[in-house]
């Protein structure tokens, strides 16, 4: 049979220590959970520049200067900012250009450029901006 020999009054050390064990524990999981989370929400956000650019140069390469409908470069920049409506259009930047085909020299290429400056915030760190960029260049078809 256990005695139980306690001092009345007197909290056990032991669940003390748990608990700081604990929180050491926990904070440190916290941490880790959130920057995996921050990291995913950056994946996230550079997909979307680059399916922004896609959409853009898609548009732009049925929709050249040489086409029966030609799109201006504010068309084409507004196709992209619409494909990408859960950014912060005032941090995109958008670029349209038609270089010149490397393997048809007598065809004309569409590009478009987006950036998208993204501000990574992590607890206990200053936040720091990261240039998500991508570019898309098609074949014009017409």
């Amino acid at each position: 049979m256990k005695v139980n020999r306690a001092i009345p009054g007197v909290r056990d050390v032991s669940a003390g220590q748990t608990m700081v064990e604990f929180a050491m524990v926990a904070s440190v999981f916290l941490l880790l959970m959130f920057c995996i989370m921050q990291m995913a929400l950056t994946v996230y956000n550079y997909n979307i520049v680059c399916s922004a650019a896609r959409e853009a140069v898609r548009y732009a390469m049925v929709h050249s200067p040489t086409s029966s409908s030609p799109a201006t470069t504010a068309q084409i920049q507004q196709v992209a900012i619409n494909s990408a409506v859960s950014l912060n259009s005032s941090n995109l930047s958008i670029s349209v250009s038609w270089p010149t085909d490397a393997n048809l020299p007598l065809q004309k290429d569409a590009e478009v450029k987006v950036s998208y400056v993204y501000q990574l915030q992590i607890p206990f760190m200053t936040p720091v901006s990261l240039t998500l960029a991508s570019t898309s260049q098609m074949l014009v078809s017409q």
